[in-house]
């Protein structure tokens, strides 16, 4: 069986919806969509997504491997990481021998 549906304009009042119907409308049960505008009350994570939002978050515009910044040996003050090595394992041998000794 189609359907077939028709439009009418209405308006909402103190809880109320009110709507002038055509005369060659049916009795029977209907289903009514409202359309509700986005006031800003609802939380940001149940907003839908706009197109500018979506696109935004697709595009990406990554960093090359030259570029990236790790300041690893840097911001701990080496400049020498094989001469870092060798005082790191001086110093472990000179505690491991301390130990032995007593």
């Amino acid at each position: 069986m189609a359907t077939n549906y028709i439009t009418v304009k209405g308006e909402i009042k103190n809880g109320e919806l009110k709507v002038d119907l055509p005369d060659n409308v049916q009795d029977g049960e209907v289903e009514v969509t409202i359309p509700v505008a986005d006031t800003g009350t609802q939380p940001w994570e149940n907003r839908p997504w706009t197109e500018e939002e979506l696109a935004e978050m697709l595009h990406f515009e990554g960093k090359s491997l030259g570029e990236i910044e790790t300041g690893g040996w840097e911001d701990m003050g080496i400049t020498n990481s094989v001469e870092f090595i060798e005082e790191v394992r001086r110093k472990q041998e000179e505690q491991y021998s301390k130990w032995t000794l007593s």
